[in-house]
């Protein structure tokens, strides 16, 4: 009998190690993508990981190493810089300076081959590079490790990016029930983040090629209140899959560059929070421009006088905005929505009607059209009443985020947001954001997207603190 138990015991845990390995290999084949070289030099450059700098006390961690991409570059890098200062190449100098974690165990080695290869042509004995490739290259999830006490100087990589609904069954078990419950949603890079900056020193420095989800995202939401007063962000860049990833991937990856504040600047930044109050907490409410679905049809340039005078009104885009002004285009929008909120009967108004059948066709190709609503109305309503109250305008996108006010009643297009003050006292915060305040404010808050543009969205103006 106890022969037979054991017998089972062995399959059973054969069993288990197959549904691990499968999971693993599932997990590899959703999130396996792998960082150009390019890529790689330039994060490892904005992180100072650079052979001009005396790397012989650097540490670097690299969460998610895959065939090796990052610690190949970094090894590289390490050996010039311990060359320039006339440090031999022994295993006191070189172990202990890189550990990377790889979950896949075919991945895990061919990272440690391409890791001997490199330190052998810099001229490192064979026996070191085996030694440096076996200690710096973990067969391991880096998510469920022991890491060591030793807290980082640098951290490198391209963590997985899969959604926590489509992670492996086992390995997803795992995770919610060993990661706290906060990084444990949304998304796996998350997790891969928090961890990573758990393990850096204060004054280490961090460079990410991740999604940028963690900034605006629900579920990001203790990640960002947990991170954001400890961290010194130092840019973020938007690129195209193709300029960053080795294959074909449907994303748009951000370079994110940062550097993990010491504790008395953390502490003196969550005081001086503190001390400050949201838009929310102000009373504010932040609205974004009504989304029309064909602005040709709706919107009239200065030279159109083709709708009844009393269904327009001034309408104001981002590129009208200046800081502290706006540029009176003289272009108007239709207020399709009456002051009762109901949308207008065309057939009352014939200019309007005459004008709408002509943009017909590109009208009803729309998907609201598609889903049942009739072929002339608007995405969201545009009322003229919603928007009459004086209000702070704000472009969506802005290489410099900036601010005016307006009282003339105009309707902003989708691109631009309004905040709306109690007792409608827009001075009052106008004067907390002019001048640059704005994009002060949201400096560590909103990210950028390519071409160094600020997202002024609404969930990030919501989080700009300003005084009682």
């Amino acid at each position: 009998m106890p022969e037979a138990t054991s017998a089972a015991s062995t399959r059973a845990r054969k069993a288990q190690r197959q549904r691990v390995s499968a999971d693993v290999k599932e997990l590899h084949r959703r999130c396996g993508v792998y960082t150009k070289a390019e890529v790689v030099c330039r994060i490892l450059d904005a992180i100072g990981w650079r052979e001009n700098v005396d790397l012989s006390r650097a540490y670097l961690l690299e969460p998610a190493a895959g065939d090796g991409a990052f610690i190949v570059e970094a090894a590289r890098r390490l050996v010039a810089s311990l060359k320039r200062r006339r440090i031999k190449l022994t295993a006191k100098s070189l172990l202990c300076r890189i550990m990377a974690y790889e979950l896949h165990p075919r991945e895990a080695g061919r990272a440690r081959e391409r890791v001997v290869k490199v330190l052998r042509d810099a001229g490192v004995h064979h026996q070191t590079a085996l030694a440096c490739a076996r200690d710096w290259i973990i067969t391991g999830d880096f998510l469920l490790a022991d890491l060591p006490s030793k807290r980082f100087t640098h951290a490198a990589g391209n963590p997985p990016y899969v959604r926590w609904s489509k992670i492996p069954p086992k390995l997803k078990e795992k995770y919610e029930a060993m990661i706290p419950s906060a990084v444990t949603v949304g998304d796996l890079f998350l997790p891969f983040l928090d961890r990573t900056l758990e393990a850096l020193e204060p004054g280490g420095r961090f460079g990410f090629l991740c999604s940028d989800r963690w900034r605006f995202m629900g579920f990001a939401e203790g990640f960002r209140q947990k991170w954001l007063p400890a961290l010194n962000i130092q840019s973020e860049t938007t690129l195209s899959a193709s300029e960053a990833f080795v294959g074909d991937v449907d994303s748009y990856p951000t370079i994110l560059i940062a550097v993990k504040r010491r504790e008395k600047k953390t502490e003196l930044r969550l005081k001086e929070q503190h001390r400050k109050k949201t838009l929310t907490e102000l009373g504010c409410v932040v609205k974004v421009g009504p989304a029309l679905g064909h602005t040709a049809a709706f919107v009239l340039d200065p030279d159109e006088d083709d709708v009844e005078p009393e269904l327009l009104r001034p309408w104001i885009d981002g590129s009208d905005i200046k800081e502290g002004s706006v540029t009176r285009s003289g272009r108007r929008v239709v207020a399709m929505y009456g002051e009762d909120g109901r949308l207008i009967d065309p057939k009352k108004f014939p200019l309007l009607l005459a004008r709408l059948k002509r943009f017909r066709k590109e009208l009803k190709k729309r998907s609201i059209v598609r889903d049942g609503a009739v072929w002339f109305r608007t995405i969201d309503r545009v009322c003229a009443a919603d928007w009459k109250r004086p209000k702070l305008l704000i472009p969506e996108l802005a290489k410099v985020p900036r601010v005016t006010i307006d009282r003339s009643g105009a309707i902003p297009s989708h691109g631009v947001y309004a905040i709306f003050a109690p007792d409608d006292d827009v001075e009052g915060v106008y004067e907390q954001l002019r001048n640059g305040s704005l994009a002060a404010a949201l400096k560590g808050i909103a990210p950028k997207v390519k071409g160094e543009y600020v997202r002024c969205y609404r969930r990030f103006l919501l989080m700009v603190r300003l005084p009682h």
